[in-house]
């Protein structure tokens, strides 16, 4: 928060709240955002994250997603295998690599493959 002061850090006085801050942060919030939403200058934060978990306030942000994406990777699937066919080719793609479309020199080297296979034949 731009229009407060930066105090002398004292994690005692200083108001925080481990569980906004983990909810905000299941969302991808910014450093900004949680500031705000939090009441507090955004060092507060740097300073609870580095003093509880010696990380920084990315590493902590990356930490807490990873829920979140492991429920939206649960979710893809349920819905892959429930028959949504577009949740299935799309977990195919992601999830397995799969592909529907080789890239130009693949493409090239089975033209020329095609080329030599039909000019052997006449």
């Amino acid at each position: 928060m731009s229009e407060k002061e930066q105090k002398e850090y004292d994690p005692q006085s200083a108001p925080f709240s481990w569980d906004k801050l983990d909810g905000l942060l299941a969302y991808k919030s910014s450093m900004v955002v949680c500031a705000e939403m939090l009441d507090v200058h955004e060092n507060t934060i740097k300073n609870h994250i580095k003093k509880r978990f010696n990380q920084t306030f990315t590493q902590y942000s990356d930490r807490k997603l990873s829920r979140t994406r492991v429920k939206l990777v649960q979710k893809a699937l349920e819905q892959a295998y429930s028959g949504n066919s577009t949740m299935l080719i799309f977990c195919l793609k992601n999830l397995c690599k799969w592909q529907d479309r080789f890239d130009d020199n693949e493409t090239d080297s089975i033209q020329k493959i095609e080329l030599v296979y039909k000019k052997d034949k006449k």
